[in-house]
């Protein structure tokens, strides 16, 4: 497989062509200000991959540019990790040079391997390491990616492969090398693809950003439990295979493939590793942390065997098998996020004004206006939405997620990048209007991500028919206590789930009484267990106060 790398020339040097100014220049590195040195490192390794110079200078500068390009990118990526999407100018910009760095880096390496390939005395027998290092490059671009909400383009996955099978047509694909920026544990070209299969696998853009972190360490780890090989594995164990084609562009699945790039993934080792911790985890026993079972000191249970429970079957079992069977679908469907916003609409286009805030002002307007047209102009409040941005989006239905008699359990939608809309974070309350169906229903933004052209988003819809609402908590304290808005979802008997109420969130506590105002009136109610929490609202069941 061919590397594709643009021809080198003396032209246009970098700032340094030797080791020595290679060190004198890093010396002078503003690490203080990452943005700046990351500027500065990509500028030069962009020259540096254009330049022809010996191999063994080449690869010596790379090593050391390496632990200060990793510095700032560490830096650099938290500009953008976990923000709202599409991100904003500014974040996006970040992301964009995080890329163009790392690739960079990736393709450096790439020069080497061209010239090890090419029978330089000096990296032929250094190929493993370039290759191990390019791939490295690769998978710190894969999850900078992920932190941001992006998906690798095919290019990302070419190079990737065409890295692995010159490893592979080398005879170094099994090859360990020191791999210094990870504690000195030893890497092969192999276990750096796997990596980058297993983070692909995993569905990444479904979990919360400290759970990325966590599986992005395991898949690492247990990178090297992989065994890539040209034929399928015998099926000795209930672990099964994943199959990649090393002459496309798309990362592995549990489809069987066929043809000369066909690789299989030999999952064996790695499920032996996953279930034994599985097993040890629901035992229970306080012993047997996730710490202790070297899952990370950051790991925290339940949460810690939930993950690892999402990831067996991607990793291991030959995928998701859902509860619910996945319809497609298509339409427009109506959209728009946030509390306030949804609130809004619910309401009928009226602003949240809790009891008793209507001014004199108000008072005086909406009795002139009844005297003279018979009714209460809206003008007023559509200059409030005007002037608040707020707006109903029109996105795609691409699938619904299965039924639950007669409420969707949720919704895949996407609509183009180009197209003005909100911003959208995992957690986030939305509300929507398939084609077709009456009012708005509530949900909440369970992923969401950039897939070329178009914002991707899974929306898991909270069943019942929403009730906009104001709240305020009882007691001696309760008139210093200001109304905010809630939702009133009534109870569902079909689906056996209790009436429940929407909070701010920090407004739940168990048995905590609160009192609720709808336009039908008001009254009291406890608050018993807590279904759901979200990114600024809780979701919690209620028992009704008798009258006083």
């Amino acid at each position: 497989m061919k590397l594709d790398l643009p021809p080198t020339s003396t032209e246009k040097p970098p700032l340094f062509t030797s080791l020595e100014a290679c060190n004198v220049w890093q010396k002078a590195l503003p690490l203080s200000n990452p943005i700046q040195a990351q500027a500065q490192l990509l500028r030069q390794l962009h020259l540096l991959n254009r330049y022809s110079l010996s191999g063994d200078v080449r690869l010596a500068m790379l090593e050391t540019l390496r632990e200060a390009i990793h510095f700032v990118q560490e830096e650099g990526e938290k500009k953008f990790s976990g923000k709202p999407l599409p991100l904003a100018p500014p974040d996006q910009a970040a992301l964009d040079a995080a890329h163009g760095l790392w690739q960079a880096l990736a393709g450096g390496y790439a020069r080497c391997l061209e010239a090890g390939l090419a029978e330089d005395e000096y990296l032929k027998p250094r190929i493993a390491l370039v290759c191990q290092r390019a791939l490295a490059a690769l998978a710190e671009d894969q999850t900078d990616l992920v932190h941001a909400g992006h998906q690798p383009s095919e290019a990302h996955w070419r190079l990737a492969y065409a890295l692995y099978a010159s490893a592979e047509s080398a005879g170094v694909a099994t090859t360990a090398v020191a791999e210094v920026l990870h504690g000195d544990q030893p890497m092969t070209p192999a276990a750096a693809l796997a990596e980058l299969l297993l983070l692909a696998a995993a569905s990444l853009h479904e979990m919360l950003p400290r759970q990325q972190l966590w599986v992005m360490r395991w898949a690492r780890r247990w990178a090297g439990k992989i065994r890539i090989q040209t034929t399928q594995p015998e099926l000795k164990t209930a672990a099964l295979p994943l199959c990649v084609d090393i002459e496309g562009a798309t990362p592995a699945g549990f489809k069987p493939l066929l043809g000369t790039g066909a690789r299989w993934l030999d999952t064996t080792e790695l499920r032996k590793s996953l279930k034994k911790r599985l097993t040890l985890l629901a035992k229970g026993d306080p012993a047997d942390t996730p710490a202790r079972l070297g899952l990370g000191e950051d790991c925290q249970q339940p949460m810690c065997g939930e993950v690892l429970r999402r990831i067996y079957p991607r990793w291991v079992k030959g995928g998701i098998l859902r509860r619910y069977e996945r319809h497609p679908m298509k339409g427009i469907c109506r959209f728009v996020a946030g509390i306030d916003v949804i609130h809004y609409y619910l309401s009928g286009h009226r602003p949240f004004k809790p009891p008793g805030s209507i001014s004199s002002d108000d008072l005086r307007r909406q009795r002139e206006e009844l005297a003279t047209f018979g009714r209460i102009a809206t003008r007023f409040e559509e200059e409030y939405s005007r002037n608040h941005g707020y707006q109903l989006e029109s996105w795609e239905v691409v699938e619904d997620w299965g039924l639950l008699d007669q409420s969707s359990g949720g919704l895949r939608l996407v609509r183009p990048l180009a197209q003005a809309g909100g911003r959208l974070g995992i957690g986030q309350m939305v509300a929507v209007q398939p084609a077709g169906t009456s009012g708005l229903l509530l949900g909440m933004v369970r992923w969401v991500q950039v897939a070329g052209d178009s914002l991707a988003a899974g929306i898991q819809l909270i069943p019942g028919e929403p009730v906009p609402a104001a709240v305020r908590a009882t007691g001696v304290m309760a008139t210093q206590d200001k109304h905010k808005p809630a939702f009133i979802l009534p109870p569902l008997e079909a689906l056996k789930l209790p009436a429940s109420i929407i909070l701010l969130s920090g407004s739940f506590k168990p048995d905590r009484i609160v009192e609720v105002w709808t336009e039908n009136g008001s009254w009291e109610i406890k608050l018993k267990t807590i279904l759901d929490r979200g990114a600024g609202f809780e979701r919690a069941t209620y028992d009704e106060m008798p009258d006083r």
